[in-house]
């Protein structure tokens, strides 16, 4: 191992505080841009990510050189191991070659091959990615098979395998009595989720989940396992996957894991004005200890349009009235209000929409099998209150998803920023939001069809709050229409990253439509 110098959506169901976690005007922060970070001497067994000679790839030679499996078409396994979570993505991951890794051996021979051989390489988590970019037309470099997690509590840190699902993360911290902060779809990667940022439903009390983020095994494009330092572990808390290398390991501070107690307050669309109004005033004074998502949501196929407040308190159960009253105060009498207590590791469950699967296992089958559900999604940053001509177009868009032919569910999903997070210089880390009020993500859920109806719903959703919101958006809500993605994604920090990006993988090894390039 050496070191290298400077690196769910989903649709709120039932009383679950669905994973979408997101601002508006304020223009790009400037940020010191230093020199670029030094890379270690490559070692006799690293290889050029440009190499002199072209071969063609020698695909049973890389099948012997892993302990894991490698899946090509044709193969038992290869439609399961290709397919992603998102099922719009279904007809089109196709790749050469699936190399389903349960080392971190297995990830750098992957990498040494896709350098040697010139095959584009995706990696691969949760398979979550947006944009559909956890597959390519080379190989799949799918590391779910490390998900080891090993916590020293002493410590306070959790060594946790690139490939772990939140779920089965959030039973093994439970397990040993301490937590972190992430996101509340099962189904995602931890890799995927950290990396990118990491909104979730404590971010308000302990921070990002990039915050956690202590350090990072990663492969280099010399297809060598290094320990990120300096400039690359900045890039890697917030500055998206998939860019600077290949991770196999992250290293999370933990906390001793909080009772929670959660709450689930809903109305009829029609007072969706009132409660965002609301909402914005209370949270942006609100305990850190409380964090919230308020939603538009409407459901064609049932008739439901409704406005939601939803979130976590991690105080004496006994605060949660006092802390809602400032809320509710003024607002109609909600028509449902369901507060809950549970454990951090039951409590992460319920946020998933687990509570009747029973274990971390089975919630995670259920969102990989019968629970896949095609969704299109984008998102805005709102960094501060939306005025009244805002929230009435956001209602009045919402309820446009009543219209729209084979939509299960549409709307928005203002998730709250603040707190711990909020106290984070916006160039501590990649992530740069750290003023804003929330993250919107516009989200459309659907019957397997065309894709196109609804991905003009999300981005018109999106296009109808730009002027309040500009064009500023969450990484890891990617969204291929964003033409300017590197400002919209990371603001002042975007050259920095560049920096980084130039220095560990100059020849752009890493790559996909959204990527960090190299800076010239």
């Amino acid at each position: 191992m050496r070191t290298v110098g400077r690196r769910a959506l989903l649709r709120g169901v039932g009383l679950a505080t669905a994973a979408a976690v997101a601002g508006c005007t304020k223009g790009p922060e400037p940020v010191a841009r230093p020199t670029g970070p030094t890379v270690s001497p490559t070692p006799s067994a690293g290889l050029s990510a440009a190499p002199s000679t072209v071969s063609a790839p020698d695909w049973t030679g890389l099948a012997h050189a892993l302990t894991g499996h490698l899946v090509r078409p044709g193969q038992s396994g290869y439609a399961p191991a290709a397919r992603l979570y998102n099922p719009r993505f279904d007809a089109v991951s196709r790749p050469a070659a699936v190399a389903q890794c349960v080392t971190a051996d297995d990830v750098a021979a992957c990498v040494r091959f896709a350098a040697r051989s010139h095959v584009p390489i995706a990696m691969r988590s949760g398979g979550h990615s947006y944009g559909g970019w956890s597959t390519g037309p080379g190989l799949v470099a799918d590391v779910s098979g490390l998900k080891s997690v090993t916590v020293d509590k002493a410590a306070g840190l959790a060594r946790i395998g690139a490939g772990a699902k939140l779920a089965d993360v959030y039973a093994a911290l439970g397990t040993h009595g301490v937590a972190v902060a992430g996101g509340s779809c099962p189904t995602v990667g931890i890799t995927g989720l950290a990396l990118g940022g990491g909104l979730g439903v404590l971010n308000r009390a302990f921070g990002l989940t990039c915050d956690a983020i202590r350090a990072v095994e990663i492969v280099t494009a010399d297809g060598v396992r290094r320990n990120a330092d300096d400039d690359l572990l900045w890039a890697l808390r917030g500055g998206g996957g998939g860019s600077f290398g290949a991770v196999t390991e992250l290293t999370l501070a933990v906390r001793p894991a909080p009772t929670v107690n959660t709450y689930y307050l809903a109305w009829d669309l029609s007072a969706g004005a009132e409660v965002v109004a609301a909402w914005q005033r209370w949270i942006a004074r609100a305990d850190d200890r409380l964090w919230s998502t308020c939603k538009l949501l409407a459901a064609p196929g049932t008739g439901r349009r409704r406005a939601l407040v939803a979130g976590t308190w991690i105080g004496p159960s006994s605060a949660l009235d006092a802390q809602l009253k400032p809320l509710l105060t003024g607002l109609p009498a909600p028509a449902a209000d369901t507060r809950h207590t549970y454990d951090y590791a039951r409590a992460m469950l319920f946020e998933a929409g687990c509570s009747t699967s029973g274990t971390a296992a089975a919630c995670i089958a259920d969102g990989l099998g019968k629970g896949r559900e095609a969704f299109a999604a984008t998102s805005s940053v709102v960094d501060s209150p939306l005025p009244a001509p805002a929230i009435e177009a956001a209602v009045a868009y919402a309820s446009q998803a009543m219209g729209i032919p084979g939509l299960i569910e549409g709307g928005v999903s203002l998730d709250a920023l603040g707190g711990a997070a909020g106290r984070v210089a916006p160039d501590a880390t990649a992530f740069p939001h750290r003023r804003s009020l929330a993250i919107a993500q516009y989200t459309a859920t659907y019957e397997h069809a065309s894709a196109e109806p609804f991905d003009a719903y999300v981005r018109g959703f999106r296009l109808k709050l730009r002027p309040w919101c500009g064009d500023w958006a969450y990484a890891n809500y990617a969204d291929p229409s964003i033409a300017d993605h590197g400002t919209a994604y990371w603001r002042g920090n975007l050259e920095r990253l560049r920096s980084v990006k130039r220095a560990v993988d100059p020849g752009n090894l890493f790559t996909f439509p959204q990527a960090v390039t190299p800076a010239a």
